[in-house]
């Protein structure tokens, strides 16, 4: 059992026992390690391989961020990087930042001398960190600015129109939140996301127009403006712009069918909906952070077939999913607490990232691809089992099974994780038994007194090798062929059908022969004749006259004739049934015969 620490950076939180919603993008595992050196506390975060400033810890005025750090480059500066530094009169900033949290330079001598502004912004290299609040009218950011300081524009209210260039590739969080007076955005070509609540609550934006470049909108954009609010700008319970999906009206229900040509879904774009079945159409290439958050009824996401990487939480909520073989990320926690029972991972899957099926608790086996190079910490076979103060703990779900290809990171990661698994190659050497039948080319047959060998067909074979032989093939009754089949990893196994042998015909004969008596020979004693002759008879032989004279009388048991004394002349006819019993191998039979007597 472990205990993990997550740093959580807005309020996070899932559909279970565990949490409580909302999720935010900006939540995740973080793989990282606190460092310093003379003039920085940073970051690194190994996983993703980049450094974040949290601290300055020198005495120099003039700082200078390198560009990297223990190898990793700087990408990102914390909110009060420099609080209290109030010595520090200019900062050099390298190309590799791409986010600073907001104050980060505040308490500097650089943010409180006001030469360093100009038309009311401070820019600091390439980075816009602050605008004044009283700036009025239209704003357009310098061209070949490539960052924003988070909350750069808090309390801009004045501002009517806002252009970015497209040098800058992601609008922070909240960056324009609540600015009542804009009425007018224009990112250009080149701006790539937008972050969480970036726009909302701009009670007078209308006039929206963003770039074929977008890839990523966030969490509620432009919730509370007059975009979002104007009923002619939703489309069949969904809000729209050009190719990005906004959102969806939790009152939608049963089947959703997203539109043609749309290719980018927006962060809990289905929150909390009521609908059952998503159809998502070509030509999406990422499934976003939460995609159907807390939506009960959902049963399955049909996947368009261009679909590259789930981003996390995007796949907790349905019950059925089937991936396009187009996928080739699956990101954290994209699977979390998903009832899923089954799935199969597409052949071209190359990163699955850390705790992505984190309590998937009804999923007992995967298999994994050969092309997968990456499985991330605990991303498979481990459950939530609680939260404290601390953070949360796991403990590892003994029910899961990894199917994967030898020497490879399934095996890898199996074998770390004390995990039951699978070879597939051995596995698809292995012989199902189920899948191989028999066939004869007869399943009747009738005794002959030899063995009866029919022609066997074995069906389902994969380059298996087999044997023969029969059973009890000879008397009447059930029969068996056994094939005994070696597969091709050496193993044994054996199917048997049985096949029927019915009793012949019994093959009895009885030959008569008239005969004559004198009457002087019946005058005084009886006489005993044999006039009947019987062959091949299978069982007991009995006798029955059925016709004839009373003093002619027919030994049941042997069949020998009986002529009382007295008997007068007269040619006399008698009728007789000879009966053999059959046995275990013939049927019985009866042979009715007439002869005659003469007694002369």
């Amino acid at each position: 059992m472990k205990k993990i620490l997550s740093i959580i950076l807005s309020a996070v939180i899932l559909t279970s026992v565990f949490a409580v919603m909302p999720l935010t993008a900006s939540a995740r595992y973080i793989d990282s390690e606190l460092r310093q050196n003379d003039e920085f506390e940073y970051y690194v975060y190994n996983d993703d391989g980049y450094v974040f400033i949290v601290e300055y810890l020198g005495k120099n005025p003039e700082v200078v961020i390198p560009d990297s750090i223990d190898g990793y480059p700087v990408e990102k500066l914390g909110s009060f990087v420099f609080e209290g530094c109030d010595f520090v009169t200019k900062i050099t900033l390298p190309d590799t930042i791409n986010t600073v949290q907001k104050d980060a330079f505040v308490d500097t001598a650089l943010y409180n001398n006001d030469d360093n502004w100009e038309d009311g912004s401070l820019y600091i290299d390439s980075v816009l960190a602050a605008v004044d609040e009283e700036y009025e009218g239209e704003y357009k950011v310098r061209e070949g600015t490539t960052a924003i300081a988070d909350l750069a524009f808090i309390g801009c209210d004045k501002i009517t129109s806002i252009t970015i260039p497209g040098t800058v590739r992601f609008i922070p969080e909240k960056t324009f939140y609540r600015l009542e007076s804009l009425k007018s955005l224009t990112l250009e070509e080149g701006v790539e996301e937008i972050c969480d609540d970036a726009f909302a609550n701009c009670s007078e934006l209308v006039d929206i127009n963003l770039p074929k470049s977008i890839s990523r909108v966030g969490y509620q954009v432009f919730l509370g403006t007059e975009f979002y609010n104007n009923d002619y700008n939703w489309e069949n319970g969904a809000l729209y712009y050009k190719n990005i999906l906004m959102t969806v009206d939790p009152e939608c229900s049963g089947n959703f069918t997203v539109k043609d040509g749309t290719t980018v879904l927006a962060d809990y774009s289905f929150d909390e909906c009521n609908v059952e079945n998503i159809y998502l159409p070509n030509g999406i290439k990422v499934l976003p952070f939460a995609f159907t958050n807390n939506c009960p009824w959902i049963q399955r996401v049909y996947l368009g077939n261009d679909l590259e990487e789930l981003k996390s939480y995007s796949l907790s909520d349905p019950r059925e999913v089937v991936l396009p073989d187009s996928v080739k990320k699956i990101g954290y926690r994209a699977f979390f607490q998903s009832r899923i029972t089954e799935i199969n991972l597409p052949e071209n899957l190359e990163e699955i990232d850390v705790e992505a099926f984190l309590s998937c608790n009804k999923l007992k086996e995967i298999s994994i691809p050969k092309n997968v190079k990456k499985i991330g910490y605990e991303a498979l076979g481990y459950y939530m089992s609680a939260i404290d103060d601390e953070g949360y703990v796991t403990d590892k779900n003994g029910n899961l099974v990894i199917k994967g290809y030898p020497d490879t990171i399934a095996e890898t990661y199996a074998a770390d994780h004390d995990i039951e698994f699978v070879d597939l190659i051995k596995e698809a050497l292995k012989t199902d038994i189920n899948a191989i039948s028999l066939t004869l080319d007869k399943e009747t047959f009738v005794y002959t007194g030899k063995t009866i060998e029919p022609t066997v067909t074995v069906n389902g074979l994969k380059g298996e090798t087999y044997t023969t032989e029969y059973l009890n093939n000879t008397d009447a009754g059930t029969a068996s062929v056994v094939v005994t089949i070696k597969g091709r990893d050496g193993s044994i196994s054996s199917i048997q059908k049985n096949f029927t042998v019915t009793k012949a015909n019994n093959p009895l004969a009885v030959k008569t022969s008239n005969k004559k008596v004198k009457y002087s020979a019946l005058k005084k004693k009886n006489l005993t004749l044999k006039p009947l002759k019987v062959s091949g008879s299978q069982g007991k032989l009995t006798y029955k006259k059925t016709s004839g004279n009373s003093k002619i009388k027919v030994n049941s048991a042997n069949g020998k004739f009986t002529l009382k004394k007295g008997l007068k002349k007269k040619t006399y006819t008698v009728k007789v049934v000879v009966s053999a019993a059959g046995n275990a191998n013939y049927n019985g039979a009866a042979k009715t015969v007439k002869l005659k007597i003469k007694v002369k």
